[in-house]
């Protein structure tokens, strides 16, 4: 009987061992789910409430054209803040432009106007900035813009039916000024309006009108000697005509 009985603890103690490891690992199931659900919400919180964006200074001795250059931290700071700003307003207004595409057979140049719908301000509370990466020969800074209502609401305009989503790229040479990386990035914006033109006309267009927003931060590299520039923009095009504008 003793036995019998001992076999009986025996089994009682197992099947309490086995309820516990199942209540231990139905607790942490439950941590993880509730962990990823909170991660989720704040990611969430961040796409709708923040924007963000990345911009980049030179940083100690350049080669620019046949000149050389030596740039300091502050030079740095000043570079990598003027990007930022250019982005951000670039993603939170965005761009009116006029594009007038080349016709070789007419002989007759192109030209691309784009011009901000408004410009954030240096003093704006809603941004700030912390040092992402510091190279040796340069200095990347982040930073989150937290955005109004009035913002939010703006947004929302770009992403009705209107509005289409492009890709533009572009480049330009490594050997000069470093604000030549805004002249190679506003020449992709102008690439990511002719990309969508082509894809949504069937006849090459001569003259679009409309405006654009950036997505999120350009990403911009160096490339076999060339600063290489991506963009990705909302783009609404509002008038198209077929013949030359002058």
């Amino acid at each position: 009987m003793s036995s019998v009985r001992n076999i009986k603890k025996i089994l009682n103690s197992y099947k309490k061992l086995k309820l516990s490891e199942y209540n231990n690992m139905k607790f942490l199931f439950i941590f993880i789910i509730t962990l990823l659900y909170c991660s989720l919400s704040f990611t969430s919180e961040i796409y709708q409430n923040y924007v963000q964006a990345y911009g980049e200074g030179p940083l100690g001795q350049y080669l620019t054209g046949l000149d050389t250059v030596r740039y300091t931290e502050e030079d740095a700071v000043e570079y990598a803040r003027e990007e930022i700003m250019e982005f951000l307003s670039g993603m939170i207004y965005g761009y009116n432009f006029i594009y007038k595409v080349e016709n070789k057979i007419n002989n007759t140049k192109g030209y691309f106007d784009l011009i901000p719908i408004a410009r954030l301000k240096n003093t704006d509370k809603n941004i700030s900035l912390t040092q992402l990466q510091e190279k040796g020969d340069s200095l990347k800074i982040q930073a989150l813009y937290r955005l109004s209502l009035d913002q939010k609401s703006y947004l929302k305009g770009f992403q009705s039916s209107l509005a289409k989503m492009s890709i533009g790229e572009s480049s330009g040479s490594w050997v000069d000024k470093w604000d030549k990386r805004l002249d190679v990035y506003k020449d992709a914006l102008k690439n990511a309006i002719f990309n969508e033109a082509r894809k949504r006309y069937k006849s090459r267009p001569l003259f679009i009108k409309g405006k654009l927003l950036l997505i999120k931060s350009p990403l911009i590299m160096i490339n076999s000697g060339q600063w290489k520039v991506r963009v990705k923009v909302h783009v609404i095009i509002k008038e198209v005509k077929y013949r030359d504008v002058y």
